[in-house]
This record gives C-alpha cells, structure tokens and sequence, in this order.
C-alpha cells in the first residue's frame, strides 16, 4: 500500500483539479479550500515517493497532468473574472509555447520527453499557487506581474538546461549544476 500512496495523492489531484475546471467558474472560499488541498497533494507527492522508493514513470507523468490540471483552473478563473486578458494573456501564453520547445528539445536530444524540476521552477510552482488567493483578496494585477516575470525566467532556465544538458534528467536543479555535469561526463570519457 505504501508505494501506491504517491500516486494516490496524485490522482486525488487530478480529481480536484477537474472538479474545479467543472463546477467552479470564480474564486469564492470553498475553491479556496479545494484548490489548497488539491496544491497540498502536490507539495508533498514528490516527497512520499521518494521516501518510499515508489517514484515511477507512472507517476511522473501523472503529476505533470494534474499540474496542467491545476494550473488551467488558475487560468479559467482569471480569464473568466475578465483579469487576465490583452497583453497579459499573450505574455502567458508565450511562456507557455516557450515551456513546450522543452520537453521537445529534450525529445530530439534524449528521445525521452519530460519538464525540467528546477529550484526557479519549483518556487514558479509555489507563486502559481498563490494566484487564487490574489484574485479572492484583491491583488491580482501587481502580484500576476510579478509572476509572469519569474515564470518567464523560469521557462528560459529551464529551456537553457535541457539545451546544455548532455544527459537527460528531469531533476537538474540549476542551469550552472547542468554545466558542471557535462564537465564531469566530459572527464570520465
């Protein structure tokens, strides 16, 4: 049962995640409740299955959908609270086109497809999540900026890795601990 609990938590957020994209239209307390549960499940997933030695392709794939998941619910709701629009959803869309050449340069170089776990990427993750709570208490527009400049540079650190990167792993933490690694593969042959 231990190595199912991962990907457990997991699913409940692809569950969550749809049941907010269904019935939910704005942000009021009880999408609070349920989004923050849903984010909870991705905080601590990751960690449960490395402790229990049950990370799997499965389960990485997984994860990446209910993120997608989670994440157009952020969208739906600030572009239906008509906050996010013109310059601002171009802005976003563009990092989401510069986040898909990604998991593509990392198809042409590795043959495998997978997004970069970088530390810029993860803290990204944690802002992203907190774009609910600005729409419901009122600072969207500063706190969106804001946002988007670190999801941008996150993207282009991410994309920097995966095109410096000799040898594919999704958990390369820094553009800089890419190159080091390339130095080291480059002594060992």
């Amino acid at each position: 049962m231990k190595k199912y609990i991962a990907n457990i938590l997991t699913a409940t957020r692809v569950v969550l995640s749809i049941f907010l994209l269904v019935f939910y239209d704005k942000v009021d307390v009880s999408f609070l409740i349920i989004f923050t549960i849903a984010a909870f499940t991705d905080m601590i997933d990751g960690t449960i299955a490395r402790k229990t030695n049950s990370s799997s392709l499965t389960g990485s794939i997984l994860d990446t959908i209910a993120d997608v998941l989670l994440s157009l619910n952020i969208m739906k709701v600030a572009i239906i609270s008509g906050l996010l629009q013109g310059t601002l959803l171009v802005w976003l869309i563009f990092i989401f086109v510069v986040a898909l050449i990604s998991p593509v340069i990392t198809y042409i170089k590795f043959k495998k497809v997978y997004f970069v776990h970088s530390i810029l990427a993860k803290i990204v993750g944690g802002l992203i999540y907190a774009v609910p709570y600005s729409i419901y208490f009122n600072f969207f527009n500063t706190y969106l900026i804001f946002v988007l400049v670190m999801f941008s540079l996150a993207m282009i650190h991410s994309l920097f890795i995966n095109i410096f990167s000799k040898e594919a792993d999704s958990n390369t933490k820094t553009l800089l601990s890419a190159i080091k690694n390339n130095k080291k593969t480059g002594d060992e042959c």
